[in-house]
This record gives C-alpha cells, structure tokens and sequence, in this order.
C-alpha cells in the first residue's frame, strides 16, 4: 500500500495579512481551512475586520481590503498561487462594545502551492515514477 502525499502548503493567512496590513484598524485571521480535490487545491475562509473611530471610517477600511483582496485572484507570491479570491459575507456592520464601530467581511480564497515552492521536490518524485 501507498502512502498518500503531504503536500506543504502556502502560508495564505500571511500572504493576504501582508496585502492589508498597511489599513489602519484591520485585522484578519484564517478561520477554516479545506482542501478539495487533488489535494494540493485548498480553499482558505480568512475573516477581516476594519475598526475605526467612526462608522463611515470603518466602512470605508473595509472597503479598501474588499478592493485588495479581491485583486489578489491569479496573483503568485514565493510559496503559491491564488486561484480565486472572492467575498463570502459583508462588507457587514458589526459594532464591538469595547472597541468601536466594526465592519466585519468573510472571504474565500483558494490557492496552491507555487510549482518551485515547498512542495516542487514532491513533484518531481510524483512524475518519476
């Protein structure tokens, strides 16, 4: 019997945190994470929050990493490719008691590892055989 292969994936959480980063009051985090079918495509549920003094000011934060996030589709960095970025859920109000006025977004996003990333020893092995 055969193993099946591990494949490394790309850090996507930070790659897309490295993208919005330079908001003030945004922060995200990858709350899910899938992998489909070959076993290299995952798809990645990463939540952002935008966080302002005002209400306007946060939705427009929001906004500006809805733009961001969005324009990473068919975008390659050292460890991956992103195959399809897209929203899930908001731009939505989402106020904090403690921390002021919230817009809170739900994205999708699938990628795979870069073909000369972690996991291209790997595929060199697959195809030798």
């Amino acid at each position: 019997m055969t193993s099946p292969e591990v494949v490394t994936m790309p850090d996507v959480e930070a790659w897309v945190w490295a993208a919005i980063n330079s908001i003030p009051g945004v922060t995200s985090f990858c709350y899910a994470t899938v992998h489909g079918w070959p076993l290299w495509l995952a798809a990645y549920s990463i939540q952002v929050d935008a966080r302002a003094q005002t209400k306007e000011a946060a939705r427009d934060r929001a906004e500006q990493a809805r733009q961001i996030i969005c324009a990473l589709q068919g975008q390659s960095w050292p460890d991956g490719v992103c195959n399809s970025a897209r929203p899930v859920e908001g731009p939505f109000w989402l106020p904090d008691n403690d921390a002021g006025p919230r817009y809170c977004a739900r994205y999708e996003i699938h990628a795979h590892p870069a073909p000369s990333g972690p996991a291209a020893p790997m595929a060199a092995a697959r195809a030798a055989r």
